[in-house]
């Protein structure tokens, strides 16, 4: 379902965070125009690549480009006729290249024109004017230094998956800007920077409350553990006792687990023990048969395969996944399909309505206050979800000015809250333990909640209340979830006809894995990232904090608002929109899909190498795990690198000068001396100092931030970016502020998580008109609950 249909894109791009702005657009079905410079687009030069016929093909720029129309231009002059009838200007163009069109001039000439303009670090502050391409901003995002193993150099996201999120994000403040447009008559501008984007992408306030980095250990700690099989490889936690009990079941084995692993207190059973049970059945046996053994038992697991072995996976083909692409050169291919996908029921009846709740009450004709926190005030979301994907999707709503009301059970709240380490140092003493857990206050700051018992009659009908009273409903629990709750999109569409409904599910709602669980450490790994992530030679390695859940959260959010677009100007029922985390990662991956189609394989794990870029790499400093990231694309940034080098005679480094590598190709081919050299001559450096002076020559470097030195990186500081929010049992801290900089409704945040049960009187009074007696019954019968200050305390 095309849900962006009627609208025109104009997108004139250089690189992959603003041509996937753009695809996000064509993927939801808008008429999108990419514009490419006379010699055309560096992208088409962007690995993975593959011969043929004596040219060589990018597959990326194939991936970005589905969907797209194309043209070249010589320069920004030639952007008028286009501009003249698009609705979104999409550019990463700098503001030198952009000429007179800059925002007060593409507002007097087009105003109604949403321009999303893209950049490394924004327009100001003291990195403005840096170079980064997405190992850099991996580095100063503090992305990428969880990630590999402690004693090695730290490992960023493979691929583009990491750019494609920060195009995805683009677009959805592109889509909250032009429903904004539907009130004001008026477009804006938006300034997206990389660094700004992936730094909401991940766990800061963990630092914040604990005042210690998260530590990079192949994956989170007490998670998983990449375990080898008869074929392959396998995310396993085998010391959960859950998992140890499955095993004899899974693998049809006469003898139980031994009970030592299997009995005590609490989830996890010693770790040695039980990775010495595990191994020999792992190692006799194939991962599929492990992988839906353990799966169907309610284990979560990753399978951790390649792109080409994914292109034949049963699930996938249930689901009808893979779409053709026609190339030219190349003839058909498999690509990735949608992350999401979109539907509109037909209604056999009228739903009961409520008398007061009509179409006038349609986003796009509700009053408005003159100022608005945000593009999207007066959207109200409900909120089911739970973890980090869903409450990420939902936050970055109520961040553009959505009212999100977040509803949890007194008995089930949020499974984010529980912190099995005990309340952090930032805990106010006697504070309520289900308040102060990081994880869950970083991934819910800005909403309200209600706590109502969703299994009970009463319950369900205050929150299908709530529902007739809403535009959008966001939730990820697996599918049987809500219909064992009966609140289907057809039970929601019974209260209101215009409620749109967005579920993302681990594996979905149909096919084999359905019912699998699944959460970021196990998506990554079957969605075949890890696949291409690791050290020369070495097994798949892990994301250090989950990272695939904000990731495909940014693209929940976004077929959100999508939904929500289409509904407010094409009208009609309600739209659901429904995907999984494995669809949606995999997506990420879609050119190496494309080359694994069009018989390229998968390239082997390589660090943070690159085919077209030497050298690419972390590089130690002076310091205990200090570490830059080093990026050099053209022999121009390598002759920088050496006058920088040569500047200092104590840190000269002779075999930095060999005559070879002055050229790209020289420095492909010999890539490992060269960065043994490089090695040793950063050891001696300051890696603050050493990114400065490189910075300073044009070479694009930055230190590896952890997630608490990027508390105090100074262009986010100078930006203004962190959220100083008041939280009544941990005190000031500084949360995340947000991806998007837009020119008339800024987004904003003054509220931090709710705390259990803190809104249930207010909203159940405020939005449903109900009398405090009847509050008070509910939470006396168990049916409601409001703030408790202990845990033994209901009211």
């Amino acid at each position: 379902m095309e849900l962006l249909s009627g609208l025109r894109v104009v997108e004139w791009s250089r690189t992959v965070e603003a041509a996937a702005c753009g695809r996000e657009f064509a993927r939801w079905g808008a008429d999108v125009l990419a514009l490419e410079d006379a010699d055309g687009s560096p992208l088409r030069r962007h690995p993975p690549v593959i011969e043929r016929d004596g040219e060589a093909h990018s597959l990326l720029w194939a991936s970005l480009g589905q969907g797209k129309r194309s043209e070249r231009i010589t320069g920004a002059h030639d952007l008028l006729d286009d501009l003249n009838a698009a609705d979104v200007f999409i550019t990463d163009a700098p503001a030198g290249a952009l000429g007179a069109f800059d925002a007060a001039a593409l507002d007097a000439r087009w105003p109604r024109l949403v321009v999303v303009q893209h950049s490394p670090f924004g327009g100001s502050g003291p990195c403005a004017g840096w170079q980064a391409d997405d190992l850099v901003i991996q580095a100063l995002a503090g992305f990428a230094y969880t990630n590999g193993d402690p004693d090695k150099q730290p490992l960023a996201a493979p691929g583009t998956i990491v750019p494609r999120t920060v195009g995805a994000l683009a677009a959805l403040g592109a889509v909250a800007a032009l429903l904004e447009r539907l009130h004001s008559g008026r477009g804006q501008w938006i300034e997206v920077a990389s660094m700004e984007a992936v730094s909401t992408l991940i766990m800061s306030l963990r630092s914040e409350f604990y005042g210690t980095p998260l530590p990079r250990g192949n994956g989170p700690p007490n998670w998983a553990e990449v375990l080898p099989t008869r074929d392959g490889w396998i995310s396993l936690p085998a010391w959960n006792r859950a998992a140890l009990a499955a095993a004899p079941v899974a693998f049809g084995l006469s003898d139980p687990a031994p009970p030592e692993l299997v009995e005590g207190e609490g989830a996890l059973a010693e770790r040695r023990p039980s990775l010495d049970y595990f191994a020999p059945l792992l190692a006799e046996r194939a991962s599929e048969e492990i992988f839906n053994g353990l799966g169907v038992l309610d284990v979560n697991l990753g399978w951790h395969r390649a792109p080409e072995q994914l292109l034949q996976d049963r699930h996938l083909a249930a689901l009808d996944y893979f779409q053709t692409l026609e190339h030219e050169q190349l003839g058909p291919l498999a690509a990735a399909g949608p992350p999401m996908r979109a539907s509109r029921p037909a209604l056999d009846a009228e739903p009961a309505r409520d008398a007061e709740i009509d179409e006038a009450q349609a986003f796009a004709r509700r009053e408005r206050p003159a100022a608005a926190p945000g593009p999207l005030d007066g959207l109200r979301v409900v909120d089911f979800t739970h973890a980090w994907l869903g409450p990420y999707a939902a936050t970055l709503l109520s961040d553009l000015g959505a009212e999100v009301i977040k509803i949890e059970g007194p008995q089930r709240p949020d499974l984010w809250r529980f912190e099995p380490s005990g309340p952090p140092p930032a805990a106010a003493p006697g504070a309520h333990p289900l308040n102060v857990r990081a994880n869950f206050n970083m991934a819910n700051r800005g909403k309200r909640n209600v706590s109502i018992a969703l299994d009970s009659e009463a319950g369900r009908a205050l929150a299908l209340e709530l529902v007739a009273r809403a535009d959008l409903v966001l939730e990820n629990f697996r599918p049987r979830v809500l219909q064992n709750l009966r609140l289907t999109h057809d039970d929601l569409l019974a209260v209101n006809p215009r409620i749109a409904l967005v579920s993302c599910s681990g594996f979905g709602a149909d096919g084999p894995y359905s019912n699998y669980r699944a959460n970021g450490g196990s998506t990554e790994a079957n969605a075949g990232w890890n696949s291409l992530m690791g050290y020369p030679g070495s097994p798949p390695r892990l994301l250090g904090t989950m990272q695939a859940d904000p990731i495909v959260g940014a693209q929940m959010a976004l077929a959100a608002l999508a939904a929500v677009h289409s509904r407010e100007t094409a009208g009609g029922p309600g739209i659901r929109v429904e995907g999984s985390m494995f669809e949606a990662a995999l997506a990420c991956l879609d050119e190496y899909v494309l080359l694994a189609s069009a018989g390229g394989g998968t390239p082997p794990r390589n660090g943070n190498r690159r085919p077209d870029a030497a050298p690419r790499e972390f590089f130690p400093c002076a310091g205990e795990d200090e570490w830059i990231a080093i990026s050099v694309a053209t022999d121009e940034q390598w002759a920088a690198l050496i006058e920088v080098a040569a500047e200092e005679p104590a840190q000269r480094e002779p075999a930095l000068l060999k005559p070879a590598w002055r050229e790209a190709a020289g420095r492909l081919a010999d890539v490992d001396r060269l960065e043994r050299a490089l090695a040793g001559w950063t050891a001696g450096w300051d890696a603050r100092t050493l990114q400065h002076r490189l910075q300073s020559a044009g070479v694009p470097a930055g230190v590896a931030h952890t997630t608490l030195s990027h508390l105090a990186d100074p262009h986010l500081a100078a930006r203004g970016w962190w959220l100083p929010l008041e939280h009544a049992d941990t005190g000031v801290r500084r949360y995340q502020g947000f991806a998007w900089r837009f020119s008339r409704t800024p987004a904003a945040c003054e509220r931090p998580a709710p705390r259990l049960g803190e809104y249930t009187r207010e909203i159940l009074s405020e939005v449903l008109g109900c009398p405090d007696d009847q509050i008070d019954r509910w939470i006396d019968e168990g049916i409601a609950a409001g703030l408790a200050a202990r845990r033994s305390d209901s009211r």
